[in-house]
């Protein structure tokens, strides 16, 4: 985690808190633009236990720099309304997608194939973010969450992840409002994006069984582009009410991070072209 001379300038008074933390009063809009490390992070780990080196970790780090909206989504949890939230991770030469970089439940989605697609990456990154941000611990992976049988109509959408987020399970579908820069990004596809994953959330929320029923559904959306973020922000806004449910949607903008949606991975710091 690398923070600006400012950021340890204000540190050093005790003047800069980190997010989940006490800060007090936090800005009108939740933002916090410079996020230091958490110090009171959760920790879940299937092993019975783990060095202090690996709590330290899950405690106060994440790969890459994040910036923005954090620690922002407690009290949006219980409420019957959408709403939506942005930040940014920043990637830079030197730093290694590597399970050794991950925290605990990071290493186990790493580890655990997922139900098809290419998508580990990305779901690897959401927890950490929302570990790193809102102490998300991790409950179950994709395929350990438990559906009625589908029925005739509307397909057979599963979310990706089941977190715990504030005492609440959460369930967790991520993916990624991107197409190489020589192609674009239009509004158009951004609404295919979002009425596809919105409407798979609603659907998955009626079939998970008791055992596994969360709370609510976070869609964490991946974008490598300012234009991708707003064409999100555009097309979210004119979504209709029945779409939006009461779903959270987290829009995580990210710098050098190919990786995320590239296959083969390229270095970290570097675009996905």
């Amino acid at each position: 985690m690398r923070f600006s001379a400012l950021a340890l300038f204000l540190g050093s008074f005790g003047l800069f808190v980190a997010c989940g933390t006490d800060p007090g009063p936090a800005p009108a809009d939740g933002r916090d633009a410079s996020v230091l490390p958490r110090t009171d992070g959760a920790v879940s780990t299937d092993d019975g236990g783990s060095s202090d080196a690996a709590l330290a970790k899950d405690a106060g780090d994440i790969l890459g720099t994040l910036s923005g909206m954090c620690g922002v989504l407690a009290p949006e949890l219980t409420k019957p309304t959408p709403s939506l939230f942005d930040n940014t991770v920043a990637f830079v030469a030197g730093e290694s997608y590597v399970r050794d970089s991950l925290s605990e439940g990071g290493k186990v989605l790493y580890d655990t194939p997922n139900a098809g697609g290419s998508s580990t990456e990305s779901e690897v990154m959401s927890y950490e973010v929302l570990r790193y941000c809102d102490g998300a611990k991790l409950l179950k992976t994709e395929t350990q969450i438990q559906y009625a049988a589908p029925g005739d109509a509307g397909g057979n959408p599963i979310t990706d992840i089941l977190m715990e987020i504030d005492g609440k399970k959460i369930g967790v579908s991520v993916t990624r409002a991107y197409k190489p820069a020589s192609l674009g990004y239009t509004d158009a596809d951004a609404q295919t994006l979002l009425m596809k994953k919105l409407g798979d959330i609603n659907l998955s929320s009626k079939r998970v069984l008791p055992v596994d029923k969360w709370s609510k559904q976070i869609l964490h959306v991946f974008t490598a582009t300012q234009a991708q973020t707003d064409a999100v922000h555009r097309v979210w806004a004119t979504l209709d009410a029945a779409t939006k449910a009461d779903t959270i949607v987290v829009v995580t903008r990210t710098t050098g991070g190919g990786f995320i949606y590239c296959n083969p991975d390229p270095p970290l710091g570097t675009e996905c072209n």
